[in-house]
């Protein structure tokens, strides 16, 4: 493992990103943020705690799956991958570089929802510790599934549009910003597919605003199993 390309690449990744662009926090904080103010006027502050932390969960998704975009143009276009593979770094010091710089893009927006969870009182310390410890698989999980994807894709403009659809799908349908339980069980199920869903659900039994369902936490073990082995068989590294 090549800890110095691990830390340079998530350096220019994630932290350049930011410094040459702060605008885009702004950018994918509007959404999020936007749905909380809306939840909070039509419910009159009763769903405040869930649009928080769903909120929480959506910044970290929906960056990492806008990773599908900037892997297929980095490896489509810049061509980086081929200048890698002739290189001493592996398939894996790439991957964790670009998890690493996710998570450095994203880092601004999670200190901002974990600031409105403390100021409202949505959770305590030890909560907190337990939310973050599920957001961070999540954001490895769902690094994970856009690396698979983004291996797969042949154009760079199929990325954009398949991202863009697949946020939707996993932030705005899901039970992120609402309780799971209003659910019809089959669509609850349906849902299960997409890992953002079995982890909002236990958030939510951890925040004790809806009964622990244990059929999300096997689901949740499972899904970021399988999703975090998947990059090493559908991504090719070779020139």
């Amino acid at each position: 493992m090549r800890s110095n390309f691990i830390l340079t690449f998530a350096w220019f990744y994630g932290y350049s990103n930011i410094r040459r662009a702060p605008i885009y926090i702004l950018a994918y904080l509007s959404l999020p943020l936007s749905l909380l103010f809306f939840i909070y006027v039509i419910s009159k502050g009763e769903l405040l705690a869930y649009g928080i932390v769903g909120g929480l969960l959506s910044v970290i998704v929906s960056n990492s799956i806008s990773l599908i975009g900037d892997f297929a143009f980095l490896r489509l276009q810049l061509r980086l991958q081929d200048l890698l593979v002739s290189t001493e770094i592996g398939p894996m010091d790439y991957i964790l570089g670009l998890t690493l710089g996710n998570f450095i893009y994203t880092l601004p927006g999670i200190v901002i929802y974990i600031l409105l969870g403390i100021i409202f009182h949505v959770f305590s310390t030890i909560q907190l510790l337990i939310i973050l410890g599920i957001s961070a698989v999540l954001l490895i999980s769902t690094t994970s599934l856009s690396i698979t994807l983004a291996s797969l894709i042949r154009h760079t403009r199929h990325s954009w549009g398949l991202s863009t659809f697949l946020s939707l799908i996993f932030t705005i349908l899901p039970p992120l910003y609402y309780p799971y339980s209003i659910l019809p069980k089959d669509v609850l199920y349906l849902l299960l597919l997409s890992p953002s869903t079995p982890a909002s659900m236990i958030v939510q039994g951890i925040l004790n605003l809806q009964n622990t369902d244990q059929i999300s936490i096997v689901a949740f073990i499972l899904e970021s199993i399988v999703l975090i082995s998947l990059p090493r068989y559908a991504m090719r590294w070779r020139e």
